[in-house]
């Protein structure tokens, strides 16, 4: 099987309204070319420094620079896969149902 394409991942925030109010949110490509998006936390609106868990847009950005320079090396949880693919799974769990669980196919 053919090693997938590694390209770098890229990635951009924004600010959200959300229920609890103003969020800061990521969304960023891995270099296998699977989409992330995160919530990062609740965002500053005020004036001057902000407060502790807090983002602003400049912290945000921080953050996802981050995030892209450990996903460019491979350190994310994220990217460690259990290299089983959704058929073997589909498979067992059926065999589950119907072996051990004693139901109909």
């Amino acid at each position: 099987m053919p090693l997938p394409l590694q390209r770098a991942p890229t990635g951009h925030v924004r600010r959200v309204e959300r229920a609890r109010g103003p969020a800061c949110q990521a969304k960023y490509r891995l270099p296998d070319g699977r989409q992330v998006q995160k919530k990062i936390g609740p965002a500053w609106t005020g004036r001057g420094r902000p407060a502790d868990g807090f983002f602003t847009k400049r912290l945000a950005e921080d953050w996802l620079r981050e995030t892209l320079y450990q996903a460019a090396r491979g350190k994310l949880a994220v990217q460690n896969q259990s290299g089983v693919t959704f058929s073997e799974a589909a498979a067992e769990w059926l065999r589950y149902v119907e072996v051990d669980r004693q139901r109909k196919p």
